[in-house]
């Protein structure tokens, strides 16, 4: 829970879609060995046989690239890469992919690779490159059994509660701003979203509310209620939320630029079934990282603590704390 509900949009331009080709064709992806946040989202499928996988598609100078090598190089793209190409047709990755040729054709000529910062990247990808390699080859060890699974289950079942709920949310307008900037000042949002929550708490129609309330862009009102899950709000706000009983409403919230409630209308445990893929990935990311804990053991490691020191204790007095963007909602 992070961005405003006033909508969504997802923008992607075309030199956004063509600079992670290139950048697909020429490191690949790197593991990123953190825990996912929610399920792993599935991979990508694996790439159709290409129709001619040795015809020959593109050509620079003497240089021939095949279909075979396209489709690979495609399919090492980030999923949303991947889906961005499929809806605009592989013309813009054709065109980057000559300039890259050519790119490199031409430093060849000026013996850049023979430069001591070229040296220098290429042995630090080449390390990136086979770490990457064996990440995944240690990932793809790891078996997760479902007695593991259910046992995790059990021990963290609250961790899997989900709550439908219903959000308020009401814009401030930064102080200073412009004229015409949507939201209102701070005292006015208060007494708008404080009218809102009496309405809430003494048991009116939601769909009521919002027609009597809601103003587009400033003041949303949830009419019908949407999911909300543990790790997706601020801490602070999910312990309210969480332990609020069904039918009952959060006090107000300040989110920095807006100010918000929601009504709890039902708590819903976890099942196992819907819980799986979560649990499973934990537990897989569990498995890697004490595999590397092992690595790191059975090796010979000096770090001069020294040079990598831990960050400077901080300077004067401290800064204030930072308040989010917005309210939390769903992602």
């Amino acid at each position: 829970m992070g961005h405003v509900r006033w909508g969504r949009a997802c923008w992607l331009t075309a030199r956004a879609l063509i600079a992670a080709l290139v950048v697909g064709v020429m490191c690949g992806r790197a593991a990123s060995g953190q825990t996912p946040a929610g399920p792993t989202p599935s991979p990508a499928a694996p790439p159709a046989a290409p129709a001619s996988p040795d015809k020959v598609v593109l050509k620079v100078g003497d240089q021939s690239v095949t279909e075979g090598q396209i489709e690979k190089a495609i399919h090492a793209l980030p999923p949303q890469a991947q889906n961005s190409l499929a809806r605009q047709g592989k013309k813009p990755f054709g065109d980057e992919y000559v300039l890259m040729l050519l790119l490199s054709q031409e430093a060849l000529s000026n013996h850049l690779d023979q430069t001591a910062d070229y040296k220098e990247t290429l042995a630090l990808t080449r390390l990136k490159m086979l770490a990457q390699a064996e990440y995944q080859q240690i990932a793809q060890k790891v078996v997760v059994t479902p007695e593991e699974t259910s046992k995790y289950f059990a021990t963290h079942q609250n961790d899997f509660e989900e709550l439908q709920v219903l959000q308020v949310t009401v814009r401030k307008k930064p102080e200073g701003s412009k004229e015409g900037t949507p939201g209102f000042s701070p005292d006015e949002a208060k007494a708008r979203a404080e009218e809102i929550r009496k309405a809430f708490i003494a048991g009116q129609d939601p769909k009521q509310v919002a027609e009597k309330f809601q103003i587009a862009n400033i003041i949303r009102v949830d009419s019908q209620p949407f999911a909300v899950r543990r790790g997706q709000m601020r801490a602070d706000f999910e312990k309210a939320v969480f332990d609020l009983p069904a039918g009952q409403v959060t006090e107000l919230f300040d989110f920095g630029t807006a100010l918000g409630f929601v009504k709890v209308v039902s708590h819903q445990p976890g099942d196992l079934k819907g819980a799986t893929p979560k649990i499973e990935s934990t537990l897989r990311q569990q498995k890697i990282n004490s595999a590397l804990d092992a690595l790191k053991v059975n090796a010979k490691i000096w770090v001069d603590d020294a040079y990598f020191t831990s960050p400077a204790a901080q300077q004067g007095p401290p800064k204030p704390p930072s308040t989010p963007g917005a309210p939390p909602v769903p992602k």
